[in-house]
């Protein structure tokens, strides 16, 4: 049995929808560590090709450089900021380049926040988000959007929400998160349901609870219908169901039936018209329980369907008008441009290849799966050509407004950072992908001879790394540890939870954070043919003990029968 813990997951992938399903197989797989004892030194592990700590060391820093050869954004966050503990690190979400340009923009998004807020969280909510994202102009773009339980997610907001608390400026009361709707819903994060974990023979057991059936399964989170008061009710009795075949403990069966009851099977999130809306209040109220009752101040956690609010600023701003996005939707020229600068960027798309869309996804009435479209002339068109939908202001907004398009990950990109000038905080395929974006717009704008959209743009910030952060580890068996889910909090948190996460980030650094998932760095970015055998032999395992990190881990849960 292989025994460690994953403890920190940056993926690699073109898009965010599929960067969680290499770390949560990988999670499965692998989700323990021992913590340290004091009277049991453990023997270092040896091989064929690893037989001291000094050849180990060797190898270590030999996979680290093969690592950052290929990912040179990662090696300069590192350089720049892996010697930050990681609080410290977070206080940089607040700098935020604004330039006059930005400025003169920024009323344009706040209004269209604002509204998307009210319509889900009330005018107080609104109110409060859009004040603090007036002062500090940030968002995390890293989510998928679905329940706040996955660790991946779950430690990220953990982080902001920490940065905003420490800080003495009363206006930074919300962790605020442009969440991905249009991601499918069987996607490993798991958007359709519930996580949380009970003790298995040997390592924690993830429940899965799925609140939307298994039929739709493949279709996006984005446009479904909300879940509705009996497929809540069905997950109560599977709950009583489980306690009594003794699968769960019955004091677990309580708890989360509890939080079903109270905040899912609410009458005013049960009256929501989608599943998107529905999130967003669940998560809003769900948060507010991992911070313990002694805890007095517990932020708002805006979690909002990113396709939303680019939605609403298209409609709004770059339809009728003349503005750089509107001349690349509409025009021939600026689309020739955008296909000759982001044809093959990651981040864009592959005509060859047929990879990606073409600024936007359909998902036409009574369809469930989403449509990729390309341009042909004035139109846009899937592959097979049953679907079109003229490049006209008018087919382009009534497609937005009855949800048949969806906007992409690149039109979404082009507008909120680069127009918009928002600091997107993501992961480390976001901080990848969005470099190599930000850098061939500036191309595009370039050509166009567009210089003062040019000179807004290089103060856009794209390397911004929001997620990767893992604070919040449950402990279980013999002392070791797994990553808690958010409902783990809510079911085994210590009363001094809050306490041990905000210490837990002061301890650790980026650096330190960063090295432990080496191993599954070089597996991601060399194919087979390229990988060398003394490489692939390094474990994460090793890596912590080698670094010390397993002795900086501290539980702010406790998994109990």
């Amino acid at each position: 049995m292989k025994d460690f813990i994953l403890i920190y997951i940056p993926l690699f992938s073109l898009t965010k929808k599929h960067q969680l399903s290499l770390f949560f197989r990988f999670f499965m797989a692998h989700p323990t560590i021992a913590y340290p004892t004091e009277h049991k030194k453990n023997k270092p592990q040896t091989s064929d090709h690893q037989t001291s700590d000094n050849d180990f060391g060797v190898n270590f820093a030999t996979l680290r450089e093969k690592v950052l050869e290929r990912r040179p954004v990662l090696r300069e966050i590192i350089e720049k900021r892996g010697h930050k503990d990681l609080f410290t690190y977070a206080q940089d979400y607040l700098d935020v380049n604004l330039n006059e340009t930005i400025l003169a923009r920024q009323p344009e998004f706040l209004a269209a926040f604002s509204s998307e807020v009210e319509k889900r969280l009330g005018k107080e909510v609104a109110k409060s988000a859009t004040e603090q994202l007036r002062k500090y102009y940030f968002v995390s773009t890293a989510d998928h959007h679905g329940p706040i339980c996955h660790p991946f997610f779950l430690n990220s907001n953990l982080v902001t929400a920490m940065t905003c608390l420490e800080q003495s400026d009363p206006i930074l009361q919300n962790v605020i998160v442009l969440a991905c709707a249009n991601v499918s819903q069987n996607n490993s994060s798991f958007p359709r349901g519930l996580l949380f974990q009970t003790n298995g023979k040997e390592n924690p057991e993830l429940n899965r609870l799925p609140i939307l059936p298994a039929h739709s399964r493949l279709s996006p989170v984005f446009k479904f219908r909300s879940y509705l008061k009996s497929e809540i009710e069905k997950l109560a009795k599977l709950l009583r169901r489980k306690a009594q075949n003794k699968e769960i403990p019955q004091t677990v069966s309580q708890k989360v039936t509890a939080v079903l009851e109270e905040i899912y099977q609410a009458d005013e999130v049960l009256a929501l018209q989608s599943y998107s809306d529905q999130i967003t209040l669940t998560n809003f109220r769900l948060w507010k329980k991992f911070f313990g009752e002694h805890e007095k101040i517990k932020p708002n956690l805006i979690y909002l369907e990113e396709e939303a609010v680019v939605s609403r600023l298209l409609v709004d701003h770059h339809l009728a008008g003349n503005t750089p996005i509107s001349k690349i939707l509409l025009g021939e020229k600026e689309s020739e441009m955008l296909v000759k600068h982001f044809d093959g960027v990651e981040g864009g798309f592959d005509l060859g290849r047929k990879q990606g869309t073409y600024l936007f996804w359909a998902l036409p009435e009574g369809e469930k799966y989403r449509i990729p479209l390309w341009r042909e002339g004035g139109e846009l068109v899937s592959e097979d050509g049953t679907f079109r939908v003229k490049l006209e202001p008018q087919a382009i907004k009534q497609g937005l407004e009855s949800k048949i398009l969806i906007p992409s990950m690149l039109l979404s990109y082009l507008l909120l950072s680069f127009y918009y000038g928002l600091k997107c905080l993501g992961g480390f395929c976001q901080v990848n992908y969005l470099t190599a974006m930000k850098d061939a717009y500036l191309k595009l704008l370039v050509d166009l001879g567009e210089a003062d959209e040019a000179k807004a743009l290089e103060k856009v910030q794209t390397k911004e790394l929001g997620e990767d952060l893992t604070i919040a580890f449950l402990e279980h068996g013999e002392r070791k540890i797994a990553l808690a889910t958010g409902l783990d909090l809510v079911i085994y948190g210590k009363p001094d939870a809050w306490k041990i996460l905000k210490n837990q980030a002061r301890n650790i650094t980026i650096a330190e954070a960063l090295d432990p998932m080496m191993p599954e760095f070089y597996r991601v970015m060399y194919g087979t043919k390229e990988r060398d055998e003394q490489l692939m032999a390094i474990t994460a395992e090793q890596i912590l003990k080698h670094t010390g990190l397993s002795q900086k881990i501290e539980a702010c849960a406790i998994l109990r029968d």
